[in-house]
């Protein structure tokens, strides 16, 4: 959060990669930082959410509903936004309550 712009300073929703940045999704709105996706991760201090993408991080008191696309899943934020879920996390998101 030391990071981000102080208007944008809030409860996160979400981190995501946007190239070679890590974009930051607040009740506030969002803003772009350059750092590692993994970095980020580590600042929030692990408690407060679950990575569910190699590209993607959700707060896990923020994830609404969860569906499926074909073969993808998607997670439905509290803010409308839907983030996709691999295989690979599914079943850790599952276990922290995501959905």
């Amino acid at each position: 959060m030391a990071r981000l712009r102080l208007d944008k300073r809030f409860r996160l929703i979400s981190l995501s990669i946007q190239d070679h940045s890590v974009e930051a999704v607040t009740l506030r709105g969002r803003d772009l930082r350059l750092m590692r996706l993994s970095d980020a991760i580590a600042e929030t201090g692990g408690d407060g959410g679950s990575q569910v993408h190699r590209s993607h991080w959700v707060a896990l008191d923020q994830g609404r509903a969860e569906r499926r696309e074909g073969t993808r899943g998607l997670l439905t934020l509290s803010d409308g936004h839907e983030i996709p879920v691999s295989r690979t996390y599914a079943a850790a998101a599952k276990a922290a309550g995501l959905f």
